[in-house]
C-alpha cells in the first residue's frame, strides 16, 4: 500500500535543514589574555557574502587559527594574513582636527 500516510511515503521522506552551531566563546578557546599577545589579522570568508577582515590576539598563527575557527564555526574559509616574525607597530591616533600640512582653505 503507498500513498499518503503509508508507512513506505514515511521511509522514503528525508528531512533536510541546516544546524547552526554557535560560536565556542572562552578564555582559551576563542581569545587569549597574556599580554605578550601579537595582533593577527585574518580574513574570515563565509558562502555567499564577502570577506570579513578581523584581529585577534594570540601568541602564534596556529593558536589565531584556532580561535578564529572557534570563534566563526560556520565560516567557509579562514586565512591568516599576518606573518609570525613581522611585528605589528602600535597604532597612533590622530585627533580630528587640521593637520599641520593643511591649511585653513582646505
Amino acid at each position: 500500500m503507498s500513498g499518503y500516510g503509508s508507512t513506505a511515503a514515511v521511509e522514503n521522506y528525508l528531512m533536510l535543514w541546516r544546524e547552526e552551531h554557535g560560536a565556542n566563546i572562552g578564555e582559551g578557546i576563542s581569545r587569549t589574555s597574556d599580554p605578550k599577545a601579537h595582533l593577527y589579522e585574518m580574513l574570515v570568508e563565509f558562502s555567499g557574502m564577502k570577506p570579513m577582515r578581523e584581529w585577534l590576539r594570540a601568541m602564534s598563527r596556529a593558536e589565531a587559527a584556532k580561535f578564529a575557527a572557534n570563534r566563526y564555526p560556520t565560516a567557509t574559509k579562514i586565512t591568516i594574513i599576518t606573518k609570525d616574525y613581522v611585528k605589528q607597530p602600535a597604532r597612533k591616533r590622530v585627533p580630528n582636527q587640521l593637520r599641520t600640512d593643511q591649511g585653513a582653505s582646505q
